[in-house]
């Protein structure tokens, strides 16, 4: 199989076949158009949603991608293999397939992870009518993470603030402080916003509405971006002493959720998180629905030599956003850099992101299969 075939170069074209795929293998497609922002060109920006299946299933496997923008180049291709290699037909009985696709359609459009407020969406779903969570050592971060300028001399002031960061609260602490999410800061690192975004707003539609009905719902977001070449990270966010923990564990092997194999594949102990999509979806579903599964990332960055490169991807960014403008000189070439970490064109990283994708498709709806039927059994 030729697996870059499956990859597209702009969100226009991942969305143009996202469509078309979908519409030849029979899905019923819904368009949320996003009113409040464009993308490069003026391009209207849209999430689109795939359902496969029977209307009425009650087992939904829900698969999204992009929800951090640029990331969705590599789920966008999981998704466009899955429905032209047959996977449609294959489906479970009484189980059915959502696919969305672009859940943050500007970042995916402009090659950021961020939506057009500079939100990250998997720090968004919280309930934001409560005090929104601390984090006590961001501001600190604050003050030397975010450079006027890109030169050397800021470089190494942001490298030497960083070290004596590090020497009074440990390595750990920097990288939790820096991405677990914060609520003061809109220009800053990983923001969570202060209300719901856009993208968090339709995916509680679509939730609402296309989910009522399903009485256990799978759950794929794919991901994109810790060093490698397109290995598979399951991040389950369920509790680990839950039924849904031990479900998602039966379909991908309890080691692979072990956070010994996490932490070990993302490089270094993982941060806490806050606000993130698979707790909003989950609290969203309890009342009538069991929710198993995982944010899973294909790994995808080059391995980094130091701790500014390690960081680049996310300070350009933020540097794009808020310092020079999408227009300034020399700003292309820093998109290509960010696009290099969370899709790269190598040969290797394509291959091993479809292969890796179709069997997390399989082994999930099989579970998904043997699921409905203990229901089944159960109910008899």
């Amino acid at each position: 199989m030729d697996a870059g075939k499956f990859f597209s170069e702009t969100y226009d074209e991942a969305r143009s076949r996202f469509l078309e795929a979908a519409t030849q293998a029979g899905a019923r497609i819904q368009t949320y158009e996003n009113p409040l922002a464009k993308g490069p060109g003026g391009a209207t920006l849209c999430l689109d949603t795939a359902w496969f299946g029977p209307a009425d299933a009650t087992s939904v496997l829900l698969n999204t991608c992009g929800t951090h923008g640029a990331e969705g180049f590599a789920g966008s291709a999981a998704q466009l293999a899955w429905m032209t290699t047959c996977g449609p037909m294959d489906l479970p009985r009484d189980t059915a397939a959502l696919l969305v696709h672009a859940v943050n359609p500007f970042g995916f459009a402009w090659g950021l992870r961020g939506t057009e407020n500079n939100v990250d969406i998997n720090r968004n779903f919280l309930d934001h009518s409560a005090e929104h969570p601390d984090n006590p050592l961001y501001d600190e971060l604050h003050r030397f993470l975010c450079p006027k300028t890109l030169d050397e001399p800021a470089m190494h002031r942001m490298l030497a603030a960083g070290a004596r960061f590090v020497e009074l609260h440990g390595q750990w602490a920097l990288e939790d402080a820096m991405s677990r999410g914060q609520y003061t800061h809109p220009d800053g690192y990983h923001y969570g916003g202060l209300a719901p975004e856009w993208s968090n707003t339709i995916m509680s539609q679509i939730v609402a509405s296309e989910l009522s009905q399903a009485a256990r719902v799978g759950f794929i977001d794919w991901h994109s971006g810790p060093a490698g070449d397109g290995e598979l990270i399951h991040l389950c966010f369920s509790n680990p002493a839950s039924a849904e923990f031990a479900r998602a564990a039966h379909w991908w092997g309890r080691e692979a959720l072990d956070p010994a194999t996490v932490n070990a594949m993302w490089g270094s102990k993982r941060p806490s998180r806050r606000g993130i999509m698979f707790w909003g979806l989950e609290a969203q579903l309890a009342s009538h629905a069991r929710f198993a599964g995982a944010v899973i990332e294909f790994r995808s960055a080059l391995h980094k030599p130091s701790p500014a490169k390690a960081i680049r991807a996310s300070l350009l960014e933020r540097w794009l956003r808020f310092e020079s403008g999408f227009d300034a000189p020399d700003t292309q070439q820093y998109f290509e850099e960010i696009r290099e970490d969370y899709a790269p064109r190598r040969k290797s990283w394509h291959d091993n992101v479809i292969r890796n994708a179709l069997e997390c498709y399989r082994t999930t709806l099989i579970g998904m299969g043997e699921w409905g039927r203990e229901n089944a059994r159960a109910a008899d």
